[in-house]
């Protein structure tokens, strides 16, 4: 295993949490429904919310309107349903242990603003990752302008993409990143990821 920066994706990786889980509206008949295919439902919605053209505030003040719901309540849900989100307990210790082998590591995701207001600071991820590229932060997806946001993270990272390694539970998205030169790994498991790394 010769590269020397490896990149995570966070959703589907690091972490399998979800925004506004069921869990944290039980008190809320039919929201948690009315979210999933009004909201996540809509692709074009969401991915507006990833490039930070529409903020959480006004996804909140959406769902408000729409539902009946007084916002602030909601707001606080929202917000704690991130805060409690887990990080994959062995993807951390894995980044970690390749961290401390001296390769360089970070996070290029598709996500929405409370991932660097939140997610980020909640989980001490600057402390470990070199380096974390968020979508909103750019205003363009992972996938959009020939993989810019792999190209600004590894030029931080002051590495050559054909001396790194994406990991992504997305195979377009690992596809654009061999085509772009680097090498890419289909994250499905921790035990493959582990096996593929020989660890």
């Amino acid at each position: 295993m010769n590269y020397r920066a490896i990149l995570f994706d966070f959703d589907g990786v690091l972490c399998n949490g979800q925004y506004y889980d069921k869990y944290y509206l039980s008190n809320y008949p039919g929201v948690h429904e009315w979210i999933q295919e009004n909201i996540f439902g809509n692709n074009e919605l969401v991915q507006k919310w990833m490039r930070n053209q529409i903020s959480s505030i006004e996804i909140n003040k959406i769902i408000s309107e729409n539902t009946g719901n007084e916002f602030n309540c909601l707001n606080e849900i929202f917000q704690e349903s991130i805060r409690k989100m887990s990080i994959e307990i062995e993807i951390n210790e894995l980044a970690e242990s390749l961290k401390l082998t001296g390769r360089k590591i970070g996070i290029v995701t598709d996500n929405m603003d409370v991932f660097t207001q939140i997610t980020v600071p909640n989980h001490k991820l600057n402390s470990l990752f070199d380096v974390i590229i968020n979508s909103a932060s750019y205003g363009i997806l992972k996938r959009e302008n020939c993989g810019k946001l792999y190209d600004i993270a590894l030029a931080a990272l002051s590495t050559d993409i054909k001396n790194s390694l994406l990991i992504d539970d997305s195979e377009l998205t690992i596809n654009m990143y061999k085509e772009k030169g680097g090498y890419g790994f289909l994250y499905k498991n921790f035990a493959e990821l582990k096996s593929f790394l020989q660890l």
